[in-house]
């Protein structure tokens, strides 16, 4: 008598295969989602000890730094360490690792990488930009962050020369209102206050649709919004 061998047809083959399929669809969203949480998070920390430096940096020098690589180890510079070899300055969630900077298609005067690097994805930009890039740190190649006290030419400011509006942002009256200027007029003319951001992540809105994070430039404090910060509560 022939022994009958177990074992599965090939329909309960298919019906598990379906089953896996189907419970890795409802998992692997859920693991995605989780691994985006944990890189928020770490952006969250890296933008805190960002503002750390920065206040370190405005106790010693009573203002605020050029840019942001500004506060790495620089060989070159020979400036104070606020932020070791500037690992801080990328966020896990930009693939490009910072070498596209902060990935807004607007406002690369304020991507704190290289200029030959700005200019390949933005075009060339003015002479007197160009000049404020000469004080970054070049020992810092990449950066994932905006960083919205640059003192360049601040690019959305739409008041021109003679309104009162620019009369009031143009602090030093050299004729140029810097992102810095703006901010800081939009912070006492407009009434913002400290909620105006020195540092914004957007990677986290491009690549996952989450909110941008934003530090916040007089309490260092972390919030969240979207891409036009103006319109969410602190």
């Amino acid at each position: 008598m022939k022994k009958i061998k177990s074992g599965f047809t090939l329909i309960e083959l298919l019906v598990v295969i379906a089953i896996i399929s189907m419970l890795a669809g409802q998992i692997l969203p859920s693991l995605s989602t989780a691994r985006e949480k944990g890189r928020q998070a770490n952006c969250i920390n890296n933008l805190h000890q960002i503002g750390l430096a920065i206040e370190m940096y405005y106790q010693d020098y009573d203002d605020y730094p050029v840019w942001l690589s500004l506060l790495c180890r620089s060989n070159t510079l020979g400036t104070p360490n606020y932020l070791g070899s500037g690992k801080i300055l990328l966020c896990l969630t930009d693939l490009n690792k910072g070498d596209k900077g902060h990935g807004n298609p607007r406002f690369g005067e304020i991507c704190d990488i290289p200029l030959t690097k700005v200019e390949t994805i933005y075009g060339s930009l003015s002479p007197y930009d160009q000049s404020i890039y000469a004080y970054r740190n070049p020992d810092i190649e990449s950066c994932s962050y905006s960083y919205e006290f640059a003192l360049t030419e601040c690019s959305w400011f739409v008041y021109g020369p003679g309104t009162d509006e620019f009369k009031q942002a143009d602090s030093n009256g050299d004729g140029i209102v810097t992102w810095k200027e703006a901010k800081l007029w939009q912070s006492g003319y407009q009434g913002f206050g400290g909620k105006v951001p020195i540092v914004r992540c957007f990677w986290h809105y491009y690549n996952h649709n989450h909110k941008v994070l934003n530090l916040a430039f007089r309490d260092y404090n972390v919030f969240i919004s979207g891409p036009e910060w103006e319109s969410t509560s602190y």
